[in-house]
């Protein structure tokens, strides 16, 4: 994923940032000699063993051994794939991350997303030309600002209206689903006669449509199939729109059913809603939106339908419900969406509703958990909390340990009479198990040399470059170089900085568990600044180096040995043997 933005954007982004203040957003931080430390987010403890530190830009648990840059931080802690941890770092220090160079897209790929925005573009031009489409959205209510704010359409009620139009290929309109191919090979258009909703990715491309009817026809709403570029499962409608917008929402995201109540709500001044695309809830659609915001607040219908779509939400949510998270529920009256309610009452009444009438995950999972566990037993007596304990045990070991899950473990041994979760795992850390690496990182010159440099980047430029003068016979130092090389020509770059750079390849590894090393200690050498460890390391390389050089020049004397007296060959055995000498 590293090299899908430009590496030269994610090292200047990684200088601007602090992964002190980064981390301690969502773990407070304490100062502690030259670094930070806190309890480790990722496993129970209970005395500190968590450091950061703030000039290596670079995080490390002695505990369970977690280690990494403020990028790692976010994939790891909070979930995020690369390019969302990127782009919340750039926002958080006012840097737009180069939106062309995010993803690399094929030929193929290409030919889809432009056909896909042909014909984005074709429905908003027919949606121009055809009155009743613009009398229903008038009727609606919706205004010609939030119709192009959010790129609706209309598809004309013809069968090849597409293919009479684009010059895209047959095979892209078909791959996307824009065209449906029958049984006897002739295709037509999958849209007909209905007010079209483009679904667009986070850089604003159109993926899919959804399509509506502008009447009682069944169904009433038709939707993209799954393609190359959209999994419904996976995108959010009106989520493009939300982050345009993000600044001046308020902290929460609201997630409804359909389209139009999305529009509806930002025609009234409500733009952080979004909605799901005709499936159940998603653990990545919720994922997705915990990156925006700390608060989720569902709206659904009160109906037995409704209660059934916010149980499976609150499924998908539980696996990144933690303190400082929730996700709440708003159940509306019979009948009411959230397009009716806010276009009846308005929006300070709709806002009021979510403010005083939502309720909170843990609630409405034990409101829901007590009626499940009424059946078929006294509502008071020891089958019933036997039976809540069993229902409520395996949702609630779905969320992440911490002080959310505690709580919640805490609510239900007061409802049943006896603690049925498991308690955290206890303070001692548990060793990682040795699975060989710790021993085949053993301390040679080399790895001592990336030791030193990932503590101290710069140090590396103290030393004259003409004493760096090593074998590339000796393993390791190809990769050396290349670290060398980078800082030469980024003299500021910090150890995040270098492990970014090899986030995609092999070396990453290694490099990671150099960093973690503790350079106060040095058994072989006493010597415990990064620069004198460098020093030391490549003096021993350039030793080596003489070495394997002097092995060659006796080779290839050995195979002349005329060349060579006696003694002027046992006196190259002596110098060969000194510098075997450590």
């Amino acid at each position: 994923m590293a090299g899908r933005i430009p590496q030269s954007f994610v090292d200047d982004l990684l200088a601007r940032v602090d992964i002190v203040e980064i981390i301690d957003r969502y773990v407070p931080l304490k100062k502690a000699g030259a670094n930070h430390k806190a309890c480790c987010p990722f496993h129970g403890e209970k005395t500190p063993s968590f450091n950061v530190s703030q000039a290596k830009q670079f995080y490390h648990c002695f505990g369970c051994g977690v280690s990494g840059t403020a990028i790692s931080f976010l994939m790891e802690f909070d979930h995020m794939h690369f390019v969302d941890a990127v782009e919340y770092l750039a926002d958080s220090v006012g840097l737009e991350v180069p939106r062309d160079a995010i993803v690399k897209i094929t030929p193929s790929q290409q030919g889809l997303f432009d056909a896909l925005g042909h014909c984005s573009d074709f429905f908003q031009q027919e949606l121009r030309k055809n009155t009743p489409a613009i009398d229903y959205l008038k009727q609606r209510k919706i205004s010609g600002e939030t119709a192009l704010e959010f790129q609706i359409g209309y598809s004309p009620a013809q069968w090849h209206a597409l293919a009479g139009a684009l010059n895209d290929s047959e095979a892209n309109l078909i791959t996307t689903g824009m065209l449906i191919r029958n049984d006897s090979g002739k295709t037509h258009d999958r849209f007909r006669n209905r007010i079209m909703f483009p679904i667009r990715d986070r850089r604003g491309r159109a993926i899919g449509f959804g399509g509506r009817v502008m009447d009682n026809t069944e169904p009433k709403y038709l939707n993209s199939p799954e393609t190359p570029l959209f999994q419904k499962g996976r995108e959010l409608y009106g989520l493009y729109e939300l982050r345009k917008h993000k600044r001046a929402t308020a902290d929460r995201v609201i997630v409804v059913e359909g389209y139009m109540d999305v529009i509806a709500l930002a025609q009234a001044g409500i733009k952080n809603a979004v909605a799901t695309l005709g499936t159940a809830t998603s653990k990545e659609q919720v994922a997705s939106l915990f990156r925006e915001t700390d608060e989720i607040v569902f709206c659904f219908d009160g109906d037995t339908a409704g209660k059934k779509a916010a149980w499976r939400a609150l499924n998908s949510a539980l696996p990144s419900l933690k303190s400082g998270r929730d996700a709440r529920f708003l159940f509306l009256a019979d009948g009411e969406d959230p397009d009716s309610v806010v276009n009846t009452n308005g929006r300070e009444y709709f806002q009021n509703l979510i403010t005083n009438s939502a309720i909170e995950a843990s609630a409405f999972m034990f409101q829901s958990l007590e009626k499940q566990a009424q059946k078929g037993t006294d509502n008071t007596g020891t089958g019933h909390r036997a039976r809540l304990a069993e229902l409520a045990k395996p949702l609630i070991s779905q969320i992440p340990e911490g002080v959310y899950r505690d709580l919640l473990s805490a609510q239900l041994t007061e409802k049943v009479g006896l603690q049925v979760i498991p308690p955290a795992a206890p303070a001692t850390p548990t060793p990682r198990p040795n699975t060989g690496q710790q021993n085949s990182m053993k301390p040679t010159p080399v790895r001592r040399a990336l030791t030193g440099i990932l503590a101290e980047p710069a140090c590396i430029l103290e030393i004259d470059p003409e004493e760096i003068d090593f074998s590339d016979k000796i393993p390791g130092t190809d990769l050396l170089m290349q670290v060398i090389a980078l800082i030469e020509v980024k003299p500021d770059i910090t150890t995040a900085g270098i492990l970014e750079h090899f986030r995609e390849k092999p070396e990453w590894t290694s490099l990671k568990k150099l960093a973690e090393a503790n350079l106060s200690t040095s058994a072989e050498t006493g010597i415990d600044s990064p620069l004198s460890i460098v020093k030391h390391a490549i003096k021993r390389l350039n030793d080596e180096t003489r070495m394997i050089n002097l092995r060659g020049e006796s080779s290839e004397l050995n195979k002349l040995p005329s060349a060579m007296t006696d003694a002027e060959k046992e006196e190259l055995r002596r110098k060969i043997s000194e510098l075997k000498k450590p």
